[in-house]
């Protein structure tokens, strides 16, 4: 039978893959056999975590900027196969005061990261994939603060939300190339990022888990299992949508 799961002889891009979700991915796509170009903005965080792999390409920048996706997909043409998927990932969510304090430059800063660079990655990555004709996946990731209006964090939920509407778009445009393009929208979970969000705000994890009907917040683990499906075969009849994976949360109302 075959593994409709296996990624093997095909190059996936991860995004924010030193660490979190990101380095999860990486792992998982290694797993199945993938060669994986792994972008993050640190050079020595991503040489720790993947200099040693063998098929692995790092790439240090910015994801909006222009020379970091040239530079990814030279990564990705120099590993061989054909380009498979994009993992966008890499997002920023560093600030937390009601939106009537929050300045404009903080709007910049989370959107240019969290929609622009997705959405310039996805549009150089979809050309190369038309191109190829061997169809593709795209996933990216989203949270459900896109879909809910969770407070303090406004720039943070409108990007998500954009992103959404971006997957959507993107997943109508590519269907007839056989490019599918889907979201992952975690709810809480315990990355570095969010454990530092924890930190500026301790009765934050206390108020979280106690709206979760399984009365805790989500490992790393539990968030790649979705994203390595909609990246398989397996997933092949599924575009445009956006996968929830937050133990019950939005449910609970």
């Amino acid at each position: 039978m075959t593994d409709r799961m296996s990624l093997e002889d095909r190059v996936v891009i991860v995004t924010g893959a030193s660490r979190g979700i990101g380095a999860g991915v990486v792992r998982a796509a290694l797993d199945e056999g993938a060669s994986v170009v792994a972008v993050a903005r640190g050079r020595e965080a991503l040489d720790a975590a993947w200099g040693a792999e063998e098929r692995v390409r790092c790439v240090a920048g910015d994801v909006a900027d222009t020379d970091a996706i040239i530079d990814a997909l030279d990564a990705a043409d120099d590993l061989g196969g054909h380009l498979w998927g994009l993992v966008n990932n890499a997002g920023i969510n560093p600030y937390y005061h009601p939106i009537t304090e929050t300045p404009l430059a903080e709007w910049d800063d989370v959107m240019r990261v969290n929609l622009l660079g997705a959405s310039a990655f996805s549009r150089a990555c979809a050309r190369v994939m038309i191109a190829q004709e061997r169809g593709g996946r795209i996933v990216n990731l989203g949270s459900v603060a896109g879909l809910t209006g969770l407070p303090n964090i406004g720039p943070y939920n409108a990007s998500k939300a954009a992103l959404d509407a971006v997957t959507r778009t993107l997943a109508v445009e590519l269907g007839p190339h056989d490019i599918l393009v889907n979201t992952v929208a975690p709810g809480t979970v315990a990355t570095e990022m969010v454990e530092d969000l924890f930190n500026a705000n301790p009765a934050l994890r206390e108020r979280l888990v106690a709206k979760s009907p399984l009365g805790r917040i989500g490992t790393v683990g539990e968030a790649v299992g979705p994203i390595m499906f909609l990246l398989s075969d397996a997933a092949s009849f599924i575009t445009g949508h956006v996968l929830v994976v937050d133990g019950g949360r939005l449910a609970a109302g």
